[in-house]
């Protein structure tokens, strides 16, 4: 059902002239999530009853992508729930818009059905200049770097990558990266053991200023 809400989703884009959305599995989460939440606690809301909104829930899962949004939809007693759904959304004029909006180009969508066979949507968009490879871990051992690795989207041709402590301004240390047909790749060595965060910054072409992509805390510690 969430793969067939996609096709639906781009295929409103489309004909309306938008380039497709890609799924990514950890907006997918935070949609799934969300869906599970309401269908068990039985409310519909886009802030759950811990008082989390949207992004708030992008933080908590580590994802820190600065243009999002989502949708909701809460469908029950049809034979055919994802395209009533992906209708009633297109026919509102705040999700539509959030489904058409140019800026985004990847969605995660969590589909949960409750005991009453009501279906619980959530739609998470985001945009992304990069999409990693493999999700960066929360602990690293001193002894091993940190491989980052992934394609640009778009007219990004340069990465730049900073280490910070955790909670401070200034970097430690950074690094550019240029983009090569499309692909990143970079090691990421620390210094020593602690907390640290890893920024990192897009170059589009045509333009003088780098702009922040994502960034991640990662625990450093010592030991086997």
């Amino acid at each position: 059902m969430e793969w067939r809400m996609l096709r639906l989703l781009n295929k409103d884009r489309k004909k309306n002239g938008l380039t497709p959305l890609k799924m990514q599995d950890d907006l997918r989460t935070v949609a799934r999530k969300h869906s599970q939440d309401m269908a068990r606690k039985d409310y519909f809301e886009h802030v759950n009853l811990e008082g989390k909104s949207p992004s708030d829930r992008l933080q908590i899962a580590r994802i820190t992508e600065v243009t999002s949004g989502e949708n909701l939809a809460k469908i029950g007693g049809y034979r055919n729930p994802t395209h009533f759904a992906e209708q009633g959304l297109m026919n509102s004029s705040g999700h539509k818009a959030n489904i058409l909006q140019p800026l985004y180009n990847v969605v995660g969508i969590g589909i949960v059905k409750d005991l009453r066979r009501i279906y619980y949507f959530t739609q998470s968009f985001a945009r992304r200049e990069v999409l990693f490879h493999k999700k960066v871990p929360k602990r690293l051992r001193l002894n091993k770097d940190l491989k980052i690795s992934g394609e640009a989207l778009g007219s990004v041709d340069g990465i730049l990558y900073q280490i910070r402590l955790a909670g401070q301004k200034n970097p430690l240390s950074q690094k550019m990266i240029r983009v090569q047909q499309g692909k990143v790749s970079f090691h990421v060595e620390f210094p020593h053991s602690g907390i640290f965060e890893i920024w990192i910054f897009t170059h589009p072409k045509d333009e003088k200023s780098y702009k922040l992509c994502n960034k991640f805390e990662i625990t450093v510690h010592e030991g086997f």
